[in-house]
This record gives structure tokens, sequence and C-alpha cells, in this order.
């Protein structure tokens, strides 16, 4: 005979009082129902239950490419240690992209309409954010690397299927037909739960007391690792410094230097130029060794006479 699982079972008493908790809360007709069952599955739920390295909060997210912000997410995922959200307060704030791990959206009663607008909220998060690079190459500039993107998945109080009728991975099947599948998993507490492994809808009904919670859990605790693992250390400077307006490299020591513009946004600056230890003269434009830091266009010089001895400039005729 199997030793008993301890562990499981206190697990299982913990996610027993959350799920009666917040069932309980969502029973209430006051405006806040939704609010306050968030808070109960936060604080009595997922942040106890969790590996310490996972925050949860709930709020926006956004990349640093467009600065596009998604609709609200009841709950966030993510590792500060990637990058860190800005809070309001201690759950409610924005998260780069690049450190959110999983969104869950939270349901009351699931119904048809409810994963349908879910879908569509996974959906505009995978197709329409961009990820920062988090590698570097032998120069230190940023690499494009293989990155997993964020998990989308629903967790319900109650359903409203019943009866022999189609189970919820059906139900969704039926809904999202050729497209993706861009809800990965779906839990209904007390009752069942899926996750998509790619090929297949791969879960269970009716098991042991809230069985369905923990394999939730258990699938999350899974595959955190992996998805935070791909994201590198991506620059948190992307975020936080304004788009430049044009530049100039204060000079340590007095050497010539041109005057240069970006071909795509036309960013203006000054650089230093780099060509080796070289005696030549060009006639022509000069390009920059570094990309624009507006848009990665290529910053050029006015075409002119260059004259370089040993590498250094010793007498230019721009124009």
């Amino acid at each position: 005979m199997a030793v008993k699982n301890q562990y499981q079972d206190l697990l299982r008493s913990k996610v027993s009082s959350a799920i009666s908790q917040a069932q309980a809360a969502a029973g209430f007709s006051h405006q806040g129902v939704k609010g306050s069952v968030l808070e109960l599955l936060i604080s009595q739920l997922f942040e106890p239950l969790l590996p310490a390295d996972i925050g949860v909060g709930t709020g926006q997210i956004i990349d640093s490419y467009s600065g596009k912000m998604s609709g609200q997410i009841d709950i966030v995922l993510y590792n500060k240690a990637i990058l860190p959200p800005i809070l309001v307060d201690d759950k409610l704030g924005v998260f780069p992209i690049e450190s959110v791990l999983y969104t869950i959206e939270v349901k009351t009663t699931l119904n048809a309409t409810e994963l349908r607008m879910a879908h569509d909220s996974a959906k505009d998060l995978a197709s329409n954010f961009g990820y920062l690079p988090g590698l570097k190459d032998e120069q230190g500039k940023e690499k494009h690397h293989s990155i997993e993107k964020l998990r989308s998945v629903v967790f319900a109080l109650n359903s409203d299927l019943s009866g022999n009728g189609l189970n919820e991975a059906e139900r969704y099947r039926v809904q999202y037909g050729k497209d993706v599948a861009h809800i990965r998993a779906i839990c209904v507490a007390g009752k069942e739960y899926w996750y998509d492994n790619g090929n297949n809808w791969v879960g269970f009904k009716d098991g042991e007391n809230f069985d369905e919670v923990l394999a939730f859990i258990g699938g999350v605790t899974n595959t955190y690792l992996t998805v935070s693992s791909s994201r590198g250390q991506p620059c948190l400077g992307n975020y936080i410094v304004p788009e430049a307006k044009g530049f100039v490299a204060t000079k340590s020591r007095d050497v010539p230097s041109v005057q240069v513009s970006c071909e795509g946004c036309g960013l203006e600056g000054e650089v230093v130029p780099e060509i080796g230890a070289m005696d030549i003269t060009v006639n022509g434009t000069l390009s920059a060794k570094d990309k624009c830091p507006n848009c990665e266009g290529t910053m050029k010089s006015v075409s002119g006479t260059y004259v370089f001895k040993k590498g250094k400039l010793v007498e230019k005729n721009e124009g």
C-alpha cells in the first residue's frame, strides 16, 4: 500500500480553504465581487503555493518596442529578476512582457462568451507584443535568440457546462477551430483540468477533492523555469531611457569628430570615426560603427573628403 503523501494533503487542505472562500465571495451581489475573488485567489491560493521566485500581481503588460499596453490581466505571474514591474501597490502594476511567465484569466462562472474573451486576450498578447533579446554577442551587442512567450491560462470557480455534453477542452476546441489554441490550460475548480501539449488536450475530470487545482498549480511549477530561462537578461534601460532627440559625445581628449544623421529617423549626432591604423582618404560619406539608438538605422555623415593618418582624422572638407 502506498504511503500517504502528506505534502499533497497539506496542499489540498490549503486549496480547499482558498477555493471555498473565493466561491463564497463570488456569491455576493455587490459591485466589487471580481476584485474580492482575485484578492482571495492571489493571497490564499497562488501566492502561498507557488515558489517564492514567482511574483504574483494584477494589472497590464507593456512592451518596450511600441509602448503597447494590454488590457487588464486578472493575475500575472512574473519573475522580477528578469525585469521589475512598476507597482502602484503591493500587487497592481505595469509588467514588462519579458518578465511575464503566465497570465491567468479568472472567471467566476466560465461560459462560451467568457472563454472567447480569454482567447482574444491571449491571442493579442501572443501576436502583438514583442520581446527584447536577453543575450549579447561577442561584441556586446544584443542578439536575437529563441524566446518562449508567456503562457495564457484560464482558472474558473464554476462552469455553465453540465451533464454528459462537451468538456471544457472540447468546447474551446470548437471555438478556436483552425486558429491556434492561445489558451494553454483550463481549470474549473472541483470539476476538470486540461492542458495543451502541442498535439492533444490532456487532462481529467472527477478526481479526488480539488485534484484538478493541484494539477493546475503543478503544471505551472513544472514549466515556469523553462519559460523564465529562455528570456535571458534584457536591458531595463530600454524601458527607462527616453527616446533620444539628438546625441553628442563629450570628448575625453582633443580628437576630430564628424556630424552624422540617421538614414531612418533623421536623428543627428557627433562621432569620432574609427577605421583602424590606416593612411587613407575617403571621398564620400562615413558610416558610424554604432546604429541609431532610436531605430537601429545607419548613421552617416554628409558627403565630403576625409583624410586619415594612422587611423586618425586629420583633415575634413564636408559638403
